[in-house]
């Protein structure tokens, strides 16, 4: 493993910074969040990728909120609820942000650059962290999730890759960005090697919540009727479009994606 840049004891997460070369991109750093006793045993775990890694594990680094990823898990597991997984945390780019979580042209968007962003967890990221870490490799143990982008970019790794992608967390999705490629490209994907989807929205959307809505119901209707996908789909009635409320979400979103024997 490469020198560790922090290291926070409490939440078990530890910081580098790796090349994103699909990107052009020299350096961007990368979290590591490891379940209680991961030092202590040999036992291998389920890994989710995670996007906005400023905003996941440590408040002073957030830039609008942070969901508290660590603690979650940190309670789950003491809990005796979950066996706990490892997270891996992507920072985003800042002001290219919305181009590398979106896979295609739309509002807002005349450079989408999600398929070498994609590309980058699955051909760089993820090989490293499976030959450095205990990981269970496989798709069945390999989960992505995010929010509004973040939540679109998960959305299409798992739609494009379910070879590489067992599990998706996709947090209050902005599909109105690109509406008519979102559908089609979900209408056309198959699924049936099987895709666990945890999909929500809130009531509150930032400026646009009836379109936040609109979609994400009209989506989750096409999840369903996909063979091989499992879906889970809440409305959180007041809930606005904030890292408070996919903090608050996380908990349960992430019980259902990494239930014991599923």
């Amino acid at each position: 493993m490469p020198a560790f840049k922090k290291y926070y004891s409490k939440c078990h997460v530890l910081t580098f910074n790796m090349p994103i070369p699909q990107l052009g991109v020299s350096s961007r750093r990368i979290w590591i969040y490891l379940p209680p006793g991961y030092r202590e045993t040999e036992k291998k775990y389920s890994v989710l990728y995670m996007h906005d890694g400023q905003n996941l594990f440590d408040k002073s680094t957030s830039y609008c909120g942070e969901w508290s990823v660590g603690r979650s898990i940190n309670a789950l597991v003491k809990a005796g609820l979950h066996p706990g997984v490892i997270v891996v945390g992507i920072d985003n780019g800042g002001p290219t942000r919305g181009d590398e979580y979106s896979p295609w042209k739309g509002i807002d968007v005349i450079n989408p650059k999600g398929e070498q962003y994609v590309r980058f967890i699955i051909e760089t990221l993820k090989p490293f962290i499976d030959i450095n870490l205990r990981t269970l490799p496989d798709r069945k143990h390999t989960g992505i999730a995010g929010s509004s982008a973040g939540g679109i970019i998960s959305f299409f790794a798992a739609v494009k890759y379910p070879n590489v992608f067992g599990r998706a967390g996709i947090f209050s999705p902005s599909f109105w960005y690109s509406w008519d490629k979102v559908q089609a490209f979900l209408k056309k994907a198959d699924l049936r090697s099987g895709l666990r989807v945890y999909l929500d929205i809130g009531t509150k959307e930032e400026d646009r919540p009836e379109d936040y809505l609109r979609c994400a119901e009209a989506m989750s209707k096409i999840f369903a009727k996909k063979e091989g996908v499992k879906l889970k789909f809440i409305i959180d009635e007041g809930a606005p479009h904030h890292e408070d409320a996919w903090a608050r979400r996380f908990p349960d979103a992430f019980r259902w994606l990494f239930a014991r024997n599923s």
